[in-house]
């Protein structure tokens, strides 16, 4: 490899490439930006972003990983290394973004127990080759390994973008399973919280798969004219998962097809647009009732909602109705595309690991001390 990471990790301002794969299993999406750390900020500029979809094929084959198919889960490891590799390149040459300085790469998770394990693939290798730099990879293991949850990560992404200097700040992430992180003012001694509050979009994704045979409601249409059933839902929030305390973690494995699959046969006489609307309130309520009961929430003036998620009109209505009291805005509103603020997140959290900048919060994870994230491919 030609570069020298002596001379990488003392530039002021990196170039970074953040490639993220999230629990919504539709695609990789690409933030290429500049990253400047300060003492207590740091400056993003975003140059570029964009998406490429998978295939139903990968897609299909990323969805029996998950079922922890072990020859599956190495193929695919490859497969989408390759992928993500291929798509990375041409995405560089068609901007002409030539002059990068390094690739942080999530990963697409099949695997994650909150404290104990979590496995995310995507050979970095076939990366590092293809661009000749280096690549930041499997951010979520030091954090375990320090005692912590491993998830959620972007919380720190959040005090770097929107922690506001006098109020105090809710960041929301929708993504197939939503968390939220509480930011208190810069002047605050309070510490940031975070943590994931259950469902976000994976339970609606996999419902219209089941009985539509799509992969999502677009835009929520068909939920937004269906009657939500309160009273499935006040039985779904006494879920183990919601009713615990931070920091918690979760993903497909607790709030994915196996659940659809189980609740399915109670639905049975339900019209697809009930089903999906009463899916569209347990989504928004359950991240309610987490904010209600775990975050100093009488404090909060204003709710930032990133994620594939805002773009579905049916959960941002039954949101604006839980979360009346409080200013919501999305953050496209901040300068910042909702699609692509993991992909910026990531970019982040791999220019801090090349400058021994830790990643993760003790506050969100529960980790004995603060660690630098991520392992380094050359």
């Amino acid at each position: 490899m030609s570069v020298d990471l002596n001379i990488l990790r003392k530039k002021q301002r990196l170039t970074m490439v953040g490639l993220m794969t999230g629990t919504s299993m539709d695609g990789l999406d690409i933030c290429v930006a500049e990253v400047e750390f300060g003492k207590k900020s740091a400056k993003i500029n975003v140059l570029e972003t964009g998406s490429a979809p998978y295939s139903e094929k990968m897609r299909t084959d990323v969805e029996i990983c998950l079922e922890l198919d072990e020859k599956m889960i190495a193929e695919t490891d490859d497969s989408l290394g390759r992928f993500m590799a291929n798509e990375t390149t041409r995405f560089l040459k068609r901007h002409g973004l030539n002059d990068i300085d390094a690739v942080a790469m999530h990963g697409q998770t099949v695997h994650h127990v909150s404290g104990e394990s979590t496995l995310q693939i995507g050979e970095p290798s076939f990366l590092a080759q293809a661009l000749d730099v280096p690549v930041i990879s499997d951010f979520r293991t030091a954090d375990i390994t320090a005692g912590g949850t491993g998830a959620p990560l972007i919380p720190i992404v959040d005090k770097w973008l929107f922690q506001h200097p006098e109020e105090a700040v809710v960041c929301l992430n929708l993504g197939g399973v939503a968390n939220v992180t509480y930011l208190p003012p810069k002047t605050s001694d309070e510490l940031i919280l975070g943590f994931d509050t259950g469902p976000g979009m994976a339970l609606l994704d996999e419902a219209s798969k089941a009985l539509t045979g799509n992969n999502f409601d677009e835009d929520g249409a068909m939920a937004q004219v269906g009657t939500a059933r309160e009273e499935s839902v006040e039985g779904w929030l006494s879920h183990s998962f919601i009713t615990a305390p931070p920091p918690k973690s979760t993903g497909r494995d607790e709030f994915g097809a196996n659940w659809i699959s189980e609740q399915l046969p109670d639905m049975n006489s339900w019209r697809v647009n009930d089903v999906l609307a009463t899916l569209s309130l347990f989504t928004a309520r359950s991240v309610a009732v987490n904010c209600r009961e775990f975050l100093p929430f009488e404090t909060v003036k204003q709710f930032i909602i990133s994620g594939g998620g805002v773009y579905n009109k049916s959960v941002m209505r039954q949101l604006e109705t839980e979360f009346s009291s409080v200013s919501i805005l999305t953050s496209h509103e901040l300068g910042f595309d909702p699609f692509m603020k993991e992909a910026l997140g990531f970019a982040m959290l791999g220019a801090a690991h090349l400058k021994g900048i830790p990643g993760n919060l003790p506050s969100v994870t529960g980790a004995s001390e603060a660690v630098v994230l991520g392992k380094l491919t050359v």
